[in-house]
């Protein structure tokens, strides 16, 4: 009686068992896919944020409050407890030590049972993986999104095949970004979503979260998530397997063309008083995640290489083989991404700087002396030149450009005289370009036609920031806008 635990936890049909239920994510024995590689945390958004990502010339013909983002990364690692045991002596001590019995008063069949156990702790191996994932939305407004998402994940083990699996989900959800102060932003999510994981029950997933961003300099990032997985077996049914919360706090740098990223989620999985528990067993977890990227090619800003190491804890499962012990994993490979912003906010920040009326003209009397009877002297009488007293004073441009009067005529039929005071064409390029700068943005005239080809340019590659790479394209986009609003 005293080795029936024993027996019931190292046997291999025990391990059977506990493999079909805990469904394989995050479970034991089944696969090396963590709880954090399947769920939306800020990390991927955050490094879309500061860095950089390849964009098409031909999102221009998208509608601008479509969004989409798209990403896939392949990469190897190294792994070294695959099966997310405890330690050799952890083993053993459970089931000898612990209780009193020493190992040679155990029967045949428990010594290999607690034999092979001790095999399985500390297994390492070589992982290959690849991850695509799409996210495509609407933008309702220049603060709130609804979007749909595929992922896939897939795991290739080069020892322990029986570990390999492949996940897929597809879910839809709902964002708001709400603005504070010092640039920070929070978000608020909701998403719903279907996963299939092969050889196990496909679950259905209720994901809130809320992620809130602080810039620290230009190119840093301070962030906390909070996100609930709450986990049932049918589609959109009741809650009836799990609640998982998951707390992350982070930062990103980027520096140049390199970036560095360091993170750490705390999760705890609530199964125990679940009727479709995957194992009536709770868990607690530590992932951490480090990493540095570079950009692999100049021309081509949104693919890098990279290098992570991700320490995981396991703890407050008793040694329960499958949810305990430490795994460490050195990921290395490469990461491309593709994305094309909603543009409902610029353009409507384009409109009311081009195309509402001023809220107060300036006067361009204001500031002038005035004589005792109230004229206005347009003129200073210590920089009048000696003769000059029948010539008319210059009369000043309106606010916006130059005025009639002031513009050269350009129908052929000027005098001799008159032809000989004009300044050169150069000269007149120079001062309508500084009249130009010198009138107040909020009042130039500009239609929507112009404002709409301004706004979407999309010259060649585009930040994340909302900065447009220059070239030649681009100059010249501009200087036909700059026609179009003269």
């Amino acid at each position: 009686m005293a080795l029936s635990l024993a027996t019931f936890v190292f046997v291999p049909n025990a391990f059977a068992q506990a493999d079909s239920n805990l469904g394989g994510i995050g479970g034991a024995g089944r696969s090396t896919v963590l709880p954090t590689d399947v769920v939306p945390l800020p990390l991927p958004e955050e490094r879309r944020a500061v860095g950089e990502s390849l964009k098409f010339r031909i999102f221009q013909k998208l509608p601008s409050r479509f969004y989409m983002n798209a990403t896939c990364e392949t990469s190897g690692r190294i792994e070294t407890n695959v099966f997310q045991f405890p330690t050799k002596r952890q083993i053993l001590n459970s089931a000898t030590f612990n209780r009193g019995v020493p190992f040679g008063a155990l029967s045949g069949e428990d010594q290999l049972a607690l034999g092979a156990a001790v095999d399985r702790a500390s297994q390492a191996d070589s992982v290959y993986r690849v991850t695509p994932n799409i996210t495509a939305g609407w933008a309702l407004g220049p603060n709130t999104r609804v979007f749909g998402n595929y992922f896939y994940l897939r795991d290739k083990l080069a020892r322990f095949n029986t570990l390999n699996t492949y996940i897929n989900q597809v879910g839809t959800g709902i964002e708001h970004n709400i603005s504070l102060p010092k640039r920070a932003n929070l978000e608020l999510q909701f998403m719903t979503r279907e996963l299939w994981q092969v050889n196990a029950d496909p679950v259905f997933d209720y994901i809130p979260s809320t992620t809130l961003s602080i810039p620290i300099r230009n190119n840093t990032i301070a962030y906390f998530n909070a996100l609930a997985q709450f986990r049932s077996l049918n589609f959109f049914g009741a809650v009836n397997r799990e609640i998982d919360p998951f707390f992350t706090i982070g930062a990103l740098h980027q520096r140049g063309t390199w970036s560095y990223s360091a993170n750490m989620t705390y999760l705890v999985n609530f199964r125990r008083g679940f009727k479709d528990a995957s194992i009536d067993v709770n868990s607690q977890t530590i992932i951490c995640d480090f990493e540095i990227a570079k950009q692999l090619f100049k021309k081509i800003p949104g693919f890098q290489g990279f290098i992570r190491a991700e320490p995981v804890y396991n703890f407050g499962t008793d040694n329960l083989p499958g949810l305990a012990g430490m795994d460490f994993r050195l990921f290395y490979g490469v990461r491309g991404a593709v994305s094309k912003p909603p543009l409902v906010g610029t353009i409507q920040l384009l409109k009311q700087r081009y195309q509402d009326p001023p809220k107060q003209q300036a006067d361009p009397n204001k500031g002038k002396k005035k004589d005792p009877k109230g004229k206005t002297n347009t003129t200073d009488p210590a920089k009048t030149q000696p003769g000059d007293g029948n010539k008319e004073p210059q009369k000043d441009d309106p606010v916006g450009g130059p005025s009639a009067e002031s513009v050269p005529n350009t129908d052929g039929a000027q005098t001799a005289q008159d032809t000989k005071g004009a300044p050169a064409e150069g000269e007149l390029t120079s001062l309508a370009s500084q009249t130009t700068s010198s009138a107040p943005a909020e009042i130039i005239p500009c239609s929507s036609d112009a404002i709409l080809e301004t706004a979407v340019p999309m010259h060649g590659f585009i930040t994340d920031t909302e900065k447009e790479v220059s070239d030649a394209n681009l100059i010249s986009g501009l200087n036909r806008a700059k026609d179009a609003l003269n």
